[in-house]
């Protein structure tokens, strides 16, 4: 099998010859670059400065030496920057800051590994200061120009599965978090609702004019699709799931729904957390594949996911705990745990390895790769 054929089989719930594995084709499946530098050291590549494929996350776009030592099945797509691109300034401490498309500014202090937000624009729950806030141009002809083009040549170059990610924002739910903070956005979910409401459906409509560019132009050259917004915790959602049905799920839905007017893609969906209560609503809106499934969050069992969820689901994600076994814990111990989730995860197709998100900084690099030994050695004959 090729690894675009491996991927789609796994993605109708059909044995492969092996499980198929991924890192790097997505911006929550890939890993931090100093991670990653460590990573080609241990494999014996040359030392190089690896390119970021997210700015805020400082997570690694996967070189070709990895994909083919590492038998890898996944790349990604991007859609072009945008005409004003991102800039990323010094500052006084030695940390760097920039300013995101809705103009939060994230910092990264000295010595840390990653951008997080710090100031948000809407400073107040009201409808004027909505009005005036600034918004990503979904519409922005820079990011489309070329973008087919170069997605052919990927489909010829390659015979790995195709990975698309528009740009715009792809989360409702979180998005409102980096415009007002965390803390002012759940409590306007309830006290200010009117303003929350008025917000999810501009974004919503970003969202979708931006979907629309992006599918119409590769939407028959892809073969996954990313949509996401982290709606849990961990050890529960992080609304009640009365109200994420009735001011997330329907505008997701439609979002969903567009996604698959558009393309034969298998729609991906990424919630960090203890997702399970909701699954059945994943299902619902159309959702093919789930995303990291973190097996360290309540309820998170793979073997009980599997079991109710494996004949309309695909998992991706949950190859080993990103939280407690992969950075901590030895590379036999690395080994076991990938063994059991395989063993509960990959029979009769419905899985892509990948551990929980993205490997973070000081992950042993003798233990990535203890990983992806044990996902090589798997036999589908074993079974949960």
């Amino acid at each position: 099998m090729t690894p675009r054929e491996r991927v789609l089989c796994a993605l109708h719930h059909e044995e492969a010859d092996r499980v198929p594995r991924d890192l790097g084709g997505s911006v929550v499946t890939s890993i931090a670059l100093s991670s990653y530098r460590a990573l080609r050291s241990q494999l014996g590549l040359p030392d190089l400065v690896p390119r970021v494929m997210e700015t805020v996350q400082q997570i690694a776009l996967v070189d070709d030496d990895v994909l083919e030592v590492l038998e890898l099945d996944v790349v990604p797509l991007f859609a072009n920057p945008a005409t004003l691109p991102t800039v990323i300034r010094d500052e006084a401490d030695g940390g760097q800051a920039f300013e995101d498309d809705f103009g939060a500014t994230l910092r990264k202090p000295p010595g840390c590994h990653y951008f997080d937000w710090c100031e948000f624009p809407l400073r107040e729950a009201s409808l004027p200061a909505l009005s005036r806030l600034w918004w990503p141009d979904p519409d922005d002809p820079a990011r489309w120009v070329g973008l087919r083009e170069r997605a052919l040549a990927l489909r010829a170059a390659t015979d790995r599965a195709i990975f698309g990610m528009a740009p715009c924002g792809h989360d409702l739910f979180n998005q409102w978090f980096r415009v007002r903070g965390m803390a002012a956005a759940l409590e306007d979910l309830l006290l200010n609702e009117e303003v929350a409401e008025a917000f999810f459906d501009r974004l919503l409509e970003t969202i979708l004019r931006a979907q629309t560019h992006f599918l119409d132009a590769v939407g028959d050259v892809i073969d996954i699709h990313f949509t996401a917004d982290d709606i849990c915790g961990q050890t529960a959602p992080l609304i009640s799931p009365a109200l994420y049905r009735r001011l997330i799920k329907p505008r997701q839905a439609r979002i969903i729904a567009l996604i698959k007017a558009k393309t034969q893609a298998k729609v991906f969906y990424h919630s960090c957390g203890a997702i399970a209560e909701l699954i059945p609503d994943l299902i619902e809106m159309g959702v093919d594949i789930l995303n990291p499934v973190q097996v360290s969050a309540k309820g998170m069992n793979t073997a009980a996911l599997k079991r109710e969820y494996g004949a309309d689901l695909s998992f991706w994600g949950g190859g080993c705990d990103t939280q407690r076994v992969l950075p901590f814990a030895s590379p036999e111990e690395v080994r076991t745990e990938v063994r059991q989730r395989l063993r509960e995860l990959a029979p009769g197709g419905g899985f892509v390895f990948n551990p929980v998100h993205n490997i973070q900084p000081g992950v042993p690099a003798e233990n990535i790769l203890a990983m992806f030994s044990a996902v090589g050695a798997h036999d589908y004959r074993e079974r949960g």
